[in-house]
C-alpha cells in the first residue's frame, strides 16, 4: 500500500518549486544584465565588430558594422562572411578561414596585410582587422574588429607623395649646380618627373625653352615610350595646348586629344597632357609637358608637384642665363680693359713718334724746293714726304682715338662743314671718276665741337671714297629726322662700292677693323666717327649691301642731351 503524500510534505514540495523559480528568475535576470551590458560594450566598441562561426558565418554583429557596410544586422545573421570581402578574395579566404580555426589565437591589427572589404553597394574600402579567439557553451567563435583605413591610406599615399615630390626638388637642385650642360641637365630633370609613382603611366614627356627667337617653344629634352606620340621639335606660343599654356603662363590640362589639339600626327594615339609653363615673374622661359593616359583625372596634387618643379626650372634656367651673361660681360669688359691700355699705349707711342716725324717732314719739304724737277732724287723726297703726310694723319686719328676730354661747344652749320669736308676730297674723287651728288638741305646749327665733327664726317667719306677703287658715286645728304620724339640734324654719306657682309656688319665700328686688306689702312676711320658722334650725344647707323654698297648716317641732337636707346 502506497505511502499517502500529506498536505505537509505537498506544501514543502510547492515552497522548493518557488524558491527554485525565483533563483531560476533570479539568473535569467542576471543573465539578461550581462546581455545588456555586453551588448552595450559591442555597442559602444569603436570599430566595426563581428562573430563569425567555425564554418564562416556571421553570429553576431554590431551597430558599427552596420553602418561602415550598409547591411541591417538582420540582413547579415546566419550570412556566409565572404558577403563582406571582394569577390576576388574569395578562394583565399576560405583557406584562411580554416587555417584560424585550426589554430585560433589572437591577431592585432596593424599586420601589414592587404585588406579590402566590400560594402553592400559594391564599393570596396580599405581595412585593417584584428581577430580574436573566444569559445562560448563549447563553440569557437572568432571575434573579428574591422576599422575603415581609407583615411589612413590616403594619408600615407600623401606623405610618400610629398617625399618623392620633396626628393625630386632637391635632386633638381643638385643637378643644376653639377658642371654639366643646361641640355644634360634638363634631360636628366625630365626623368627624375617622370619617375615620380603614378604621375605619368606613360613615362613619357617633354621639356621646351624659349631660346633667341622669342615666343617660341624649342624641343630640349624628351622621354617617349611605346603607344606615345612624338613631342613636337617647336611650338610658337598660341598654338595647341603647349603654345596656349606658354602663351597665358598657366597650366593646361587635357585627359584626351580634343580641339584644342591643334598640331596632330597622321598617326593619332589616344592620350592627355600636363602642360605647365616654366615662368617667373610673369615671364615663360620653357614648358613642361607631361603625357598621360585616356581618361586621366586630373589632381591638385600632381598639378602642384609639376608648377612646383616649374618654378625650380625656371630658377635653374635664370641662374644659368645670368652666369652666361655675366661671362659675356666679363669678357666684354676683359676686351674693352685690353683695348683701353692698348688705346694709352699707342696714345704715348703715337706723342714719341710725333716730334721726329715732324722733322722729318719739314727737311723732306725743304729738300723737295731745292731739287730739281724730274730728277730721281725728288721723286724720292716726294715719295717721303707723301708717306710722312699719311703717317701724320694716322697718328692725328690716333690721338683723336685717345682724347678723353669733353668736346668744346660751339654753333655749327652742317652745311658748311659737309661742304668743307667735301673740298679736301674733290680732287681724289676726280682722279678715281667717282662722281659727287650733293643733297644738302638748310638745318638748324647744332651745338658741338666743330673740328671733331668736321673729322667725323670727313672720316665717313675718306671711307666711302676707299669703298670705290673702280670709281662710283658718293652721295652725301643733310636734313631733319625725330627718332624717339627727339629732333636731330643728319647727315648720310652713301657710296655704290663693294658693300660689306653680314659678318663685318657687327665689328666695323671696332677700333683697328677694317674690310679692306691694305697697308694703307688701319681701320680707325670709322670707330673715330662713332667717338666723335656719341660724345655729342649723337647716333650713328650703318646700313650695307654687298655688291651694292653702303650708306652711313650720324645724327646730331639740336638740344644737346643723353642719345636715345641704340637697339
Amino acid at each position: 500500500m502506497e505511502e499517502s503524500i500529506t498536505r505537509e510534505h505537498l506544501l514543502e514540495e510547492m515552497k522548493e518549486m518557488r524558491r527554485r523559480l525565483e533563483l531560476l528568475d533570479s539568473c535569467r535576470l542576471e543573465m539578461q544584465l550581462a546581455q545588456t551590458k555586453y551588448r552595450v560594450l559591442l555597442e559602444s566598441a569603436p570599430d566595426a565588430m563581428l562573430f563569425i562561426g567555425r564554418d564562416g558565418r556571421i553570429v553576431l554583429v554590431n551597430a558599427q558594422l552596420e553602418r561602415a557596410f550598409g547591411y541591417t544586422e538582420q540582413e547579415l545573421l546566419g550570412k556566409d562572411l565572404l558577403v563582406l570581402i571582394p569577390e576576388r578574395y574569395h578562394q583565399s579566404h576560405k583557406r584562411k578561414v580554416d587555417e584560424y580555426f585550426s589554430r585560433p589565437r589572437p591577431r592585432p591589427m596593424g599586420s601589414g596585410l592587404e585588406i579590402y572589404a566590400l560594402r553592400k553597394d559594391g564599393t570596396e574600402f580599405p581595412a585593417d582587422i584584428s581577430l580574436s579567439p573566444l569559445e562560448t557553451d563549447g563553440q569557437m567563435l572568432a571575434i573579428a574588429s574591422v576599422r575603415d583605413i581609407t583615411e589612413r591610406k590616403r594619408a600615407e599615399l600623401q606623405i610618400e607623395r610629398n617625399y618623392q615630390i620633396q626628393r625630386t626638388i632637391a635632386s633638381v637642385l643638385k643637378i643644376s649646380l653639377e658642371p654639366v650642360t643646361l641640355d644634360s641637365q634638363l634631360q636628366r630633370v625630365l626623368d627624375l618627373i617622370l619617375a615620380v609613382p603614378r604621375l605619368a603611366p606613360r613615362a613619357a614627356g617633354a621639356l621646351y625653352l624659349v631660346e633667341d627667337e622669342p615666343e617660341v617653344l624649342v624641343l630640349k629634352a624628351q622621354r617617349t615610350a611605346p603607344g606615345s606620340p612624338t613631342p613636337c621639335e617647336r611650338v610658337s606660343f598660341g598654338t595647341c595646348i603647349c603654345g596656349k599654356a606658354a602663351a597665358d603662363c598657366t597650366v593646361a590640362f587635357t585627359s584626351c586629344v580634343d580641339e584644342r589639339h591643334e598640331i596632330r600626327r597622321s598617326v593619332e594615339f589616344a592620350h592627355g597632357h600636363y602642360c605647365v609653363p616654366i615662368a617667373s615673374a610673369g615671364r615663360t622661359w620653357g614648358l613642361i609637358n607631361i603625357f598621360l593616359d585616356e581618361g586621366h583625372e586630373r589632381s591638385d596634387e600632381e598639378e602642384m608637384f609639376l608648377v612646383a618643379a616649374a618654378h625650380t626650372l625656371a630658377a635653374v634656367i635664370m641662374r644659368r642665363q645670368a652666369e652666361a651673361e655675366t661671362n659675356r660681360f666679363r669678357e666684354q669688359l676683359a676686351e674693352t680693359e685690353k683695348i683701353a691700355a692698348l688705346g694709352r699705349i699707342t696714345a704715348n707711342v703715337a706723342h714719341e713718334i710725333r716730334n721726329p716725324l715732324t722733322a722729318i717732314g719739314g727737311f723732306a719739304r725743304r729738300l723737295d724746293k731745292k731739287l730739281p724737277e724730274a730728277s730721281k732724287e725728288k721723286e724720292y723726297v716726294e715719295f717721303i714726304v707723301g708717306e710722312v703726310a699719311r703717317l701724320e694723319r694716322i697718328l692725328r686719328n690716333v690721338l683723336s682715338l685717345s682724347r678723353g676730354a669733353a668736346p668744346r661747344l660751339e654753333e655749327c652749320h652742317m652745311r658748311e662743314i659737309v661742304e668743307e669736308a667735301l673740298g679736301v676730297f674733290e680732287e681724289a674723287c676726280a682722279e678715281r671718276s667717282i662722281t659727287i651728288e650733293r643733297a644738302l638741305e638748310e638745318t638748324p646749327p647744332v651745338r658741338g665741337e666743330r673740328e671733331s665733327i668736321l673729322e667725323a664726317i670727313e672720316n665717313l667719306v675718306s671711307n666711302a671714297i676707299d669703298a670705290m677703287a673702280g670709281g662710283g658715286v658718293l652721295s652725301v645728304a643733310t636734313g631733319e629726322e625725330t627718332i624717339k620724339g627727339v629732333a636731330y640734324v643728319t647727315v648720310r654719306v652713301a657710296d655704290t662700292g663693294e658693300g660689306i657682309g653680314e659678318e663685318e656688319m657687327g665689328r666695323i665700328f671696332e677700333p683697328f677693323f677694317t674690310t679692306r686688306v691694305s697697308s694703307k689702312r688701319i681701320g680707325l676711320g670709322l670707330s673715330i666717327a662713332k667717338r666723335f658722334v656719341e660724345d655729342h650725344g649723337g647716333i650713328i647707323r650703318a646700313e650695307s649691301t654687298k655688291g651694292a654698297g653702303s650708306s652711313f648716317m650720324i645724327s646730331f641732337p639740336l638740344e644737346p642731351g643723353d642719345p636715345p636707346e641704340r637697339g
